[in-house]
């Protein structure tokens, strides 16, 4: 499988991991409450969901870091310290677009 964190020094590893982005990593991102959301999907219709994980991570770190929507999306799309955090795997992951971010805010 491929280490998209291959090219980070052994230094900035140890910082990644002990910083806030490790910890959320380690201690929330498997714990946070999917379950709440799951109602809200079917497997039949639509096209795929984000990663669920991911998307609660997102609305998580948003009000954390008091960002607007927009600030939020650009803050996923180009933060490496939020790719680990929310153990961000795809380019696909990295993206949400402000509606996105809204409709599951509302779902919550």
């Amino acid at each position: 499988m491929f280490d998209r964190w291959s090219e980070m020094g052994d230094k900035r590893r140890r910082l990644r991991d002990c910083s806030w982005a490790g910890v959320f990593r380690e201690h929330l991102l498997d714990d946070l409450p999917i379950d709440e959301l799951l109602p809200h999907f079917d497997d039949r219709l639509g096209r795929p969901s984000k990663n669920l994980h991911i998307v609660i991570g997102v609305l998580l770190l948003q009000q954390l870091h008091d960002l607007s929507d927009a600030a939020t999306v650009e803050t996923l799309a180009f933060n490496m310290t939020w790719h680990h955090a929310l153990d961000v795997r795809s380019e696909a992951d990295c993206y949400f677009c402000e509606k996105t971010l809204r409709n599951f805010c509302r779902a919550m």
